[in-house]
C-alpha cells in the first residue's frame, strides 16, 4: 500500500470511528444502555455491528468511550486552594462528553452495566477525585487524615453529581444558570472542602 493510500485509510478509519461515537451518543442520550441494540447504532452510523465490536470491543466499551473526563484533568491541581469549589463547580456544570452531549444522561443510562460503571469510576477518579483528595490533604487549613480528605472529596463529588442529575431531569429550575448555579454550588463545595 502506498503512503497516500495509507493516509486515506487512516482518515477513513478516524471518520468511521467518529460517526460511530456520534450515533452512539444520540442513542444513549435517549435510552439506557441495555435498551439500545447495537444494530441501531450501526445502522445510524452506516456501519455493521461487527465493525463497532472491532473498534470498541462491546456496547459497554462504546459507552465508556463517550464518558470523557480528561478535560478536567489538572483543573484542581492548578487552582488556588480557596477557589477549588468554584473551579470544580464550573468544570462539572459546564462539562461535555466527547460527542458534545451532556455526560449526565450517558452516565445515568449506563449505571445498569457493572462493566461500564467501573470504567466510568476509574476515569472519574483519575481525572478529578484523586486531585481533589490530594489538594484537601496537602493544602487544607488543618492537619487532616487521608480518610477525612477522601470523605470530604466524596461529599463534594456526590453533591456535584446529584445536582447534575436533578437539573438534567428538570427537577431544578435553571432559569439563571449557569452563572448563579456555579457560584452557589462553588460556595457550598468550598465549605465542605475546608470544613467538612
Amino acid at each position: 500500500m502506498s503512503e497516500f493510500d495509507s493516509t486515506n485509510f487512516q482518515r477513513s478509519a478516524h471518520s468511521t470511528r467518529e460517526r460511530i461515537i456520534a450515533a452512539a451518543a444520540r442513542h444513549f442520550a435517549r435510552k439506557p444502555l441495555r435498551s439500545v441494540p447495537l444494530k441501531e447504532i450501526a445502522s445510524d452510523a452506516g456501519v455493521s455491528a461487527p465493525l463497532i465490536i472491532k473498534y470498541f470491543g462491546s456496547k459497554e466499551g462504546l459507552m465508556a468511550e463517550l464518558i470523557d473526563f480528561s478535560q478536567f484533568k489538572g483543573t484542581l491541581s492548578r487552582a488556588p486552594f480557596n477557589e477549588l469549589g468554584q473551579r470544580m463547580a464550573s468544570a462539572i456544570l459546564t462539562g461535555q462528553g466527547m460527542a458534545g452531549q451532556s455526560m449526565i444522561p450517558l452516565i445515568v443510562g449506563s449505571l445498569d452495566s457493572e462493566e461500564t460503571a467501573k470504567v466510568i469510576a476509574e476515569r472519574f477518579n483519575e481525572a478529578i477525585a484523586d486531585d481533589l483528595i490530594h489538594r484537601v490533604e496537602e493544602d487544607g487549613p488543618e492537619d487532616i487524615s487521608h480518610e477525612t480528605a477522601v470523605y470530604r472529596s466524596q461529599m463534594v463529588i456526590s453533591l456535584c453529581v446529584g445536582y447534575l442529575v436533578l437539573s438534567d431531569t428538570g427537577l431544578i429550575d435553571e432559569t439563571n444558570a449557569p452563572k448563579i448555579s456555579v457560584e452557589a454550588l462553588g460556595s457550598c463545595l468550598q465549605q465542605i472542602i475546608e470544613h467538612g
